[in-house]
């Protein structure tokens, strides 16, 4: 399968728009101050957090596993592995609708049709969005500051638990596949559409749903306990609550601005946050910039490293 039109030269863009972002930060907060803050950091520490979020796209990735068997769509473990990871390089697209292309090979190279392999994708992503949602929920209790600004944004985030429960209605269901059928364009897929919503309705079951936001929660709390091991190594520790907040608000404002990679929306929002609990500009830009480049830029580079490792069992062509 081959890659998506200019992926590379939009990678680039990607790339570019990533270092006006750190060099506005650098201007607006100094690029000395930062840089000294940074070089303050225990080194062993950069390795806790490394750790942590391993074990956060390793917990995802049993998730993945598990969807996989759920769907009857089983691949081997080790083209699976090569899958999973090697998509981490697109995280850096608009919303991470690149990772969409991961049900585009399950269909090309194991013969998984699109009506299991996009519910998949999908239920990830919706799980992930609503694990952060809950870790958000906890560190809001736990949270001194003013919420002004958050408010609308927060109570958007809240209306998808809403919106997933009303899925789950068998008739809502039905009448959601009766509208769309209508479309010229859509009515010559109403068997995909069939299989599709009967199998986002199964990732989605009550008991699928206890596992996927048991195991989710935990692999994103791994990246807000990140947050919190930063600001100590900084010497300016957050009671681990207020991290909770600052990291999974930062997250969801990332998501819902469909920027590439959450890029701007998530280090703003963590800055104002640390800001407000009284954190100088600096050593919040330096926070920052540290827990991007492990939740992240980590993710990118395994990305791209399996991708190089895989490319030849899992891509065909180029791209063009």
């Amino acid at each position: 399968m081959k890659l998506p039109h200019r992926f590379t030269s939009r990678s680039f863009a990607v790339i570019g728009f990533s270092v006006a972002l750190y060099a506005a930060l650098a201007l607006i907060f100094g690029l000395d101050d930062i840089l000294r803050e940074m070089a303050g950091f225990p080194v062993w520490q950069l390795w806790v957090l490394a750790t942590l979020s391993l074990v956060n796209y390793a917990l995802r990735f049993w998730r993945w596993e598990v969807y996989l068997r759920t769907l009857d769509a089983r691949i081997p473990l080790r083209e699976s592995l090569g899958l999973y990871f090697a998509t981490y390089v697109m995280v850096i697209t608009p919303g991470k609708i690149g990772e969409i292309f991961k049900a585009g090979i399950l269909k090309e190279k194991f013969g998984i049709p699109l009506s299991r392999g996009l519910p998949l994708v999908l239920a990830e992503r919706i799980y992930d969005f609503l694990a952060v949602l809950i870790l958000a929920a906890v560190g809001v209790f736990f949270w001194p500051g003013s919420l002004t600004g958050l408010t609308t944004g927060l109570m958007a985030a809240a209306s998808i638990p809403l919106l997933l429960a009303l899925f789950q209605n068998q008739k809502l269901r039905t009448w959601l596949l009766g509208r769309a059928s209508r479309s010229d364009l859509l009515s010559r897929h109403q068997v995909g559409l069939d299989e599709s919503m009967e199998s986002l309705g199964t990732l989605l079951g009550i008991r699928q749903s206890l596992f996927s936001l048991t195991l989710s929660t935990l692999a994103w709390l791994c990246e807000c306990l990140g947050l919190w091991l930063v600001c100590r190594g900084l010497d300016f520790p957050v009671p681990l609550g207020e991290a909770l907040f600052v990291y999974a608000a930062g997250t969801l404002v990332g998501s819902l601005s469909f920027l590439p990679g959450g890029l701007g929306g998530t280090e703003a929002t963590i800055i104002w946050l640390l800001g407000t609990l009284s954190m100088p500009g600096a050593t919040a830009a330096a926070v920052a910039l540290l827990v991007r480049l492990f939740t992240l830029w980590l993710a990118v580079i395994i990305g791209l490293l399996f991708f190089l490792a895989f490319r030849r069992i899992l891509f065909s062509g180029e791209e063009e």
